[in-house]
């Protein structure tokens, strides 16, 4: 599901880049059990996203904590989403292994559950969301 919703999470004033490139993005922690979500993971979604990875597409790719938030290796192309909270799901030097996957109109990371816990964390204490 693309834009807002119940159980999605918006992450306010959060900026996505492709290499380079800022692109016109919303970023969204998105709960298990809420608009069909059957994990909670994070949507990053802007239409030019599926330049890099079409819908129904996915694979295993790196992702590496960064100051101020997230970078996504896929291939060549480096996506980073910008925004401090994602500091507490990923900190500066992890890197990791995870599922991206393409949807219409974005991206969604499906986290391990060392980071789905944290994210689920972060949605009670920052949101004050209840599930």
């Amino acid at each position: 599901m693309t834009g807002p919703g119940l159980g999605k999470l918006l992450l306010q004033n959060a900026r996505v880049f492709i290499d380079k490139k800022e692109i016109e993005a919303s970023v969204y922690i998105h709960v298990k059990g809420f608009s069909l979500a059957r994990v909670t993971h994070l949507d990053v979604e802007g239409e030019e996203l599926n330049k890099v990875l079409k819908p129904k597409e996915g694979g295993f790719f790196s992702i590496y904590g960064i100051n101020g938030g997230i970078e996504i290796k896929i291939e060549k192309i480096r996506i980073r989403v910008i925004h401090d909270i994602l500091n507490e799901v990923l900190r500066r030097g992890e890197k990791i292994r995870t599922w991206v996957g393409g949807k219409e109109g974005g991206i969604y990371i499906g986290f391990r559950k060392e980071q789905i816990i944290k994210l689920e964390k972060i949605a009670r204490e920052k949101f004050d969301f209840q599930f």
